[in-house]
């Protein structure tokens, strides 16, 4: 049997930022990037741990807010940061800042609470661009899963709704949302939970075709990232397959020029070096590169790795992730590259 050939592609990083402040520490992570009318809006959860005994685990921290930062200058400089969710008001440990321009100015926040008490997704829409969010409203799927990760897309029939994804409870797949009256629908499974191992931390993008691609995490981790298409707008799913790529949490986007760029945390069997990595493809996800590595951190697994990514105005790719470069608690940072 013939194997298919991995495509090449080269990466130049142009410049590497941190752009969160130097004074702040905490456990800065998960961030998310959208263009919104000439700018980038980046959401982000910084934490704290609230007990000192958990002060040298370096865990996901506690006591998690959701922050904003945007670029009006193509990735170059951000502004200060914007505090969102407080949890010394809330008291809801914010896990997640997941940010999408749903066009004319709206912007679709899903956030992600953690307390021994308190488990629970919520959505807000902006309508300023993501410069004000109004009181979140629950956002309930059924069977408790989590939602969301990666962006929403766009369905081809109805322009008021979206599709966006959920993982853990029974499994991970899709379901549609709109924003304005916040009705659920559509929900779709594309992998149901085995014992073995599940697939969870699903991004998806929709391609020139008009197909669908999922790029799906297993854990625990034994073949790596996974992928799943749909032809009919999310309402079913080929069945889940690795793409030979050993990592976690993937977040997908299409390129300008058609091709296919994933951001993940890399890793490498038997060894505790992690990394940011990038894979391109060429195929509508048919084949994927080999991993290449934007940086490599310190720390253990948790310490880096989720990113997102986005396209500027001069079509450079602006790619935002945490990391941990000297075993300290991890920030956030951006690359700006350009893609050969």
């Amino acid at each position: 049997m013939m194997v298919a050939k991995r495509p090449k592609f080269s990466v130049s990083i142009l410049d590497t930022k941190r752009i969160t402040p130097q004074e702040w520490d905490g456990y800065q992570s998960f961030p998310t990037i959208t263009y919104v009318d000439g700018e980038l809006l980046v959401g982000f959860r910084r934490a704290v741990n609230i007990s000192e005994d958990l002060r040298q685990r370096m865990d996901h921290g506690m006591a998690g807010d959701i922050y904003t930062t945007r670029s009006a200058d193509g990735g170059q400089t951000f502004s200060p940061p914007q505090l969102i969710i407080s949890h010394a008001q809330e008291r809801t440990n914010e896990h997640d800042a997941l940010l999408t321009h749903l066009g004319g100015g709206k912007v679709l926040l899903i956030s992600r609470t953690h307390t021994p008490e308190l488990r629970r997704n919520f959505f807000s829409l902006s309508t300023d661009g993501g410069d004000n969010f109004p009181e979140r409203q629950p956002l309930e799927l059924p069977g408790g899963e989590w939602a969301s990760f990666g962006h929403f897309i766009p369905t081809l029939d109805d322009e008021s709704t979206f599709i966006g994804t959920f993982y853990n409870g029974p499994g991970c797949g899709t379901f549609r949302f709109n924003p304005e009256s916040g009705e659920i629908s559509g929900q779709s499974y594309i992998y149901e939970y085995f014992p073995e191992y599940r697939l969870n931390e699903t991004s998806i993008t929709r391609m020139p075709s008009g197909r669908i691609l999922a790029l799906m995490r297993q854990a625990p981790c034994e073949d790596g990232l996974f992928k799943a298409t749909s032809d009919d707008d999310g309402k079913t799913w080929t069945t889940p397959v690795p793409i030979g790529l050993y990592g976690e949490a993937p977040s997908v986007k299409l390129l300008p020029d058609g091709r296919l760029l994933a951001i993940y945390r890399g890793m490498i069997r038997k060894n505790k070096k992690c990394r940011v990595a990038l894979t391109i493809s060429e195929d509508e996800g048919a084949t994927w590169s080999r991993a290449q590595t934007l940086a490599w951190y310190k720390g253990g697994r948790f310490h880096g790795g989720y990113g997102d990514l986005a396209v500027n105005d001069k079509g450079q790719v602006i790619a935002v992730y945490y990391i941990s470069r000297r075993h300290e608690g991890p920030v956030v940072e951006r690359m700006v590259l350009e893609l050969g």
